[in-house]
């Protein structure tokens, strides 16, 4: 698994990714279509992974071709990840594309954790279903992670400001 998402973290490094690498790697040329179908694979996997996928939708968004995104996500990725992880973009930057990802996802198929690492953990997994974030319900997941880009919380924010 580790090596999966050295490979994967030695792509990201070649985009436009915040991703820091010890060293870096020749890797085989790949389309960002493809590398964001194979990273929503992964995301559940890795807290990193994830956040460097939302935080590259965020600001690149528009350099996808969505139906191409969307039908290799179908065939090899996780659709529900990659709507979960536009739906938080979308949090950060309104966009057409994020709202067309969106709506062309599913929810999981059961309600689940969405780390597997916190969900090894019945403390962290306690934790995690109490303070889940409402935009995970909306895709069958526990997580309270990546709070502060929710608009829940910066109602919040305001409020005890």
């Amino acid at each position: 698994m580790e090596d999966k998402l050295d490979i994967l973290f030695q792509y990201w490094n070649k985009f436009d990714s915040k991703v820091l690498v010890s060293d870096v790697r020749q890797t085989e040329t790949i389309d960002i279509e493809n590398l964001i179908a194979e990273t929503t694979k992964f995301c559940r996997y890795s807290g990193r992974l994830t956040w460097i996928l939302l935080d590259w939708m965020i600001r690149n968004v528009d350099k996808i071709n969505i139906y191409k995104l969307l039908q290799i996500t179908k065939i090899n990725g996780d659709i529900t990840v990659l709507g979960l992880i536009s739906d938080l973009a979308k949090q950060k930057r309104d966009d057409l594309n994020l709202e067309f990802i969106i709506k062309s996802s599913k929810p999981n198929a059961e309600k689940e954790v969405f780390f597997y690492r916190v969900s090894q953990s019945k403390l962290a997994t306690k934790l995690t279903m109490e303070q889940n974030l409402p935009i995970y319900d909306k895709w069958n997941f526990y997580c309270n992670e990546l709070r502060y880009l929710t608009k829940e919380n910066e109602l919040l924010n305001r409020k005890l400001a």
